[in-house]
């Protein structure tokens, strides 16, 4: 969860994915989680994040048989400065939009599971702790 000084959060649009999300992707191999955050934040909107803490780990049960039970991990990527804003890039292939919204806004374009895990790891970056969820929960 990367953020504007107006405590809104970044949301990217993927060609791939009929909903928003944030930055991030796929650990590949030999590859912790914080580096893949690393990586896809660099690949996806270019920017070089120095710092990150972990926010939340959702464990994703395998409900259609279609993706495999997962663990999608949240980290809180930093505030933004005007001048780093501006020097988001995203290639319009992989990536086809961006924007900040307020978290309560989130709803209105991502998916429901997303939605309560990027909830819930704000709560956790308020309160300064961490949290295990169980689809969103």
């Amino acid at each position: 969860m990367i953020f504007n000084d107006k405590e809104e959060v970044l949301i990217v649009k993927t060609s791939y994915k009929d909903h928003w999300s944030i930055a991030g992707g796929v650990v590949e191999e030999k590859e912790s989680p914080k580096e893949t955050l690393i990586r896809e934040v660099k690949e996806e909107i270019g920017l070089d994040l120095k710092e990150v803490k972990f926010l939340s780990v959702d464990y994703i049960f395998d409900h259609d048989y279609n993706h495999g039970e997962n663990l999608q991990f949240i980290f809180f990527g930093g505030i933004l400065s005007d001048n780093e804003i501006k020097n988001i890039k995203i290639d319009g292939q992989e990536i086809i939009d961006y924007k900040f919204v307020r978290i309560e806004e989130v709803i209105n374009y991502s998916d429901t599971r997303t939605t309560a895990r990027l909830v819930e790891s704000f709560k956790a970056l308020k309160n300064n702790l961490a949290v295990y969820l169980e689809d969103g929960k």
